[in-house]
């Protein structure tokens, strides 16, 4: 595909995902509380921006850093999935609880989400340790963060929202054992099967399923936007 069908194509979602993250970063520093979950919720279309420029390289059938495809699709959809969509399903459970407790906690789970996908994306460049560090990692937020939610509830969301959300939240917990498996030198599924029980369910069933429920449920911030007179 050419420079120019690649532009075409990609340019209004770049646009369109800068736009909305500089959206959701003002908000945030709007509100009368500056709350890491919010300013987390604009921060993160940072990854759909560089799923994108993934996307572009492979569609342009060309390499970055290194890696030509299927690397570069497979990296395209990290950065949606593990990138934006995690981050996003952890900053939305903020404000799915309302025990001050529960969500101090899952605040701390926020910043190990970009250094979590730093280390892994250092695995899939040969750095040593990454690989178990980051699947190893990653679990054990996803474990930390289903705990918190089932244990306070999600009452900020009731009914079926309430309800759907752990479901989503203990998806990656359960996908995420093929990849530790991976990481950790003891792999049980080949390439074709991690993309479709570990890739495809997690997109779907933790961060698909996971939004859906955050649509329904549409749990309010926990700070209030200042009003100008």
């Amino acid at each position: 595909m050419s420079v120019f069908s690649v532009i075409v194509i990609l340019l209004p979602p770049m646009c369109a995902a800068t736009g909305m993250g500089a959206w959701l970063l003002r908000r945030a520093f709007q509100r009368d509380r500056r709350l890491p979950e919010e300013v987390a919720l604009g921060a993160s279309w940072i990854f759909l921006a560089g799923s994108l420029v993934w996307l572009g390289v492979y569609l342009r059938g060309s390499t970055l850093l290194g890696f030509a495809a299927p690397w570069t699709w497979l990296a395209a959809a990290h950065f949606a999935f593990a990138g934006y969509g995690a981050l996003t399903v952890t900053a939305l459970c903020c404000r799915a609880v309302s025990d001050p407790v529960t969500v101090r906690r899952l605040r701390i789970l926020l910043p190990f989400h970009p250094v979590l996908y730093l280390i892994t994306a250092g695995g899939i460049m040969g750095y040593r340790f990454c690989d178990e560090i980051g699947a190893t990692g990653y679990w054990v937020l996803f474990l930390a963060q289903l705990s918190l939610v089932v244990r306070s509830r999600p009452d900020r969301m009731p009914g079926v929202p309430g309800r759907l959300l752990p479901v989503a939240l203990a998806v990656p917990v359960l996908t995420l054992i093929p990849a530790m498996a991976w990481a950790w030198g003891r792999p049980f599924l080949g390439m074709s099967g991690m993309i479709h029980y570990h890739g495809v369910v997690n997109a779907v069933g933790h961060v698909g399923l996971g939004l859906f429920a955050f649509l329904l449920g549409r749990p309010a911030s926990h700070a209030a936007l200042r009003v100008h007179l």
